[in-house]
């Protein structure tokens, strides 16, 4: 798997607030009820609209009109061809569309030609229409000057912090209630258990009968879902970087992080394995680093660093919760982006702190609040109760504050738009066992929350990938890769217990890579 092929894997799995990137006249394709593929992009790609009720008991509700992309298999038409399979790049609110345009020829190298690779915009995102985004705004202009606001990371940084942060989503519940408060709304069906419906209806007007699926990060919640309500429906499904489904639909992400200071505590131990010449925080002992980053955190609070330089196409201050946000979002593609870490590191030292902000993430847009909030119970926390909320899971991780300052319990404090959708149980017997994958140190999905999902399918057999970071697209591993090909050529499924190595390290000799090209998207701390 190319350092492209994870790199954009990592951004295409978070929420776009410039929704897609596709450079392509969806209006030139007609909507049908049936799959009229054309050329788009470049070739082989090829794209087409897809009407899909609202709500599946109710067709006169309307419709949405889905955007697909596929790698087309060069097998087709002949008796090798095996069928489509979909895969679902994260988020939620991650566009199909654009991971087909960036990776699908390489997942199509991966999988084998007999498949055709197939992904789309889940209703209300991206090149879908209706749009989520629709549903707070009239205009962009509007969107434009909404105030997203910075995230808060440290609830406690200043008195008003967290009840600013509460008060900024239920705001943003205010709008989004009354802007889709009419006939035409869409807000109550963009679930995910309608998404899941979906991808039953792209398989049936494809002429099969069972799905074969791929879905990483949130991907997992959409493809374990699908299982959950479609048991006999599973012909192959791969679910990686799982999600603690219980949490996710119970609007509470306190187990997400169970593995995250397994990776900050990497980070000291391999920096200084690696040496002066390959990480740039290197100090005399992983205890030593860890204290150095401790006083660049007093540094912050005492006097922020400046982030400015005449090459810089995005500038700001780096504080404590700044820095806090960085080093969590290296941990979703470590062998890619701990050598600019520690660089940036030593750059604060000096006071300089333009890496380090420009790992900074964005906030994330109202369709992931859309998507996730509507999934999960309702939260009616205010300010008060998530401050207890917070002392509750304080011993989770140092990166617990994370949780209430940009999790769901925050962001969906406000959202008052709920529907009778299933929420579970996640759990079924299903026609063929799943292949369930997790990395020994994920910092939003840990191992543990494959392990939950595993048991909850009988026959489900986990895979554990021997890394850090996020899903296993986050370094390549030839056994993990081998053990999806066999699994959907041939149903084969490794022995339990097995464990794939990877070889990458996490701190290469080599120039620390750019981190520029992560400001322009959102950061979602997703399932949080």
């Amino acid at each position: 798997m190319s350092y492209q092929l994870r790199l954009t894997v990592f951004l295409l799995s978070l929420p776009l607030y410039v929704w897609s990137q596709s450079a392509f006249n969806w209006s030139s394709i007609v909507p049908s009820d049936s799959l009229n593929w054309v050329d788009c992009f470049s070739p082989p790609i090829q794209c087409t609209r897809l009407n899909v009720p609202k709500n599946y008991s109710n067709p006169e509700l309307g419709s949405f009109v889905l955007a697909l992309s596929r790698i087309p298999s060069s097998l087709n038409g002949t008796a090798a061809y095996r069928g489509p399979i979909l895969y679902n790049p994260g988020g939620p609110g991650g566009s199909g569309v654009d991971a087909i345009v960036q990776i699908g020829a390489e997942l199509s190298t991966i999988i084998g030609p007999e498949f055709d690779i197939v992904s789309f915009d889940p209703r209300g995102v991206a090149n879908t229409t209706p749009r989520i985004f629709d549903s707070f705004f009239l205009t962009d202009a509007e969107a434009a000057a909404f105030d997203f606001g910075p995230r808060v990371t440290d609830p406690t940084a200043t008195p008003d912090a967290l009840p600013g942060q509460w008060a900024h989503f239920q705001t943003l519940g205010h709008l989004a209630k009354d802007r889709d408060a009419n006939g035409s709304a869409i807000l109550p069906h963009v679930t995910t258990d309608n998404v899941a419906r979906d991808m039953l209806h792209i398989v049936q007007v494809y002429g099969r009968e069972k799905l074969l699926y791929w879905g990483i990060s949130y991907g997992t919640v959409l493809g374990a879902t699908f299982a959950a309500m479609f048991p006999d429906k599973v012909e192959r499904l791969i679910i990686d970087g799982v999600v603690d489904m219980e949490g996710y639909y119970k609007s509470d992400g306190a187990n997400e992080l169970l593995d995250t200071d397994k990776e900050l505590g990497l980070f000291f131990s391999e920096c200084h394995k690696a040496g002066p010449d390959a990480c740039a925080f290197y100090d005399t002992s992983p205890e030593a680093i860890s204290i150095n980053l401790d006083k660049i955190y007093a540094q912050l609070r005492a006097q922020p660093a400046v982030a400015y330089s005449p090459s810089l196409s995005a500038y700001g201050v780096v504080d404590g919760a700044a820095l806090k946000n960085a080093l969590f979002t290296s941990f979703y593609f470590p062998y890619d982006l701990f050598s600019t870490v520690a660089q940036g590191l030593s750059d604060l030292q000096r006071g300089n702190g333009s890496v380090i902000f420009q790992l900074s993430p964005t906030p994330a847009d109202p369709v992931f609040t859309a998507i996730v909030c509507g999934d999960g119970e309702e939260v009616t926390d205010d300010a008060s109760a998530l401050m207890k909320y917070r002392q509750r899971i304080s011993n989770v991780s140092t990166f617990s504050d994370v949780l209430v300052g940009m999790g769901i319990r925050t962001i969906c404090s406000g959202w008052r738009i709920h529907t009778d959708n299933f929420k579970g149980p996640i759990m079924g017997n299903t026609s063929f066992p799943l292949l369930v994958i997790g990395n020994t140190a994920d910092p939003v999905t840990p191992l543990a929350g494959a392990i939950k999902a595993a048991k909850a399918f009988p026959g489900a057999v986990v895979l554990t990938q021997d890394s850090l970071g996020h899903t296993s697209f986050a370094t390549r591993s030839n056994c993990t890769l081998a053990y999806v090909r066999q699994y959907f050529q041939n149903g084969t499924l490794p022995a339990p217990g097995v464990v794939c190595p990877v070889t990458t390290p996490l701190f290469p000799i080599q120039a620390p890579i750019k981190a520029r090209s992560l400001v322009t998207k959102p950061v979602n701390f997703w399932g949080l």
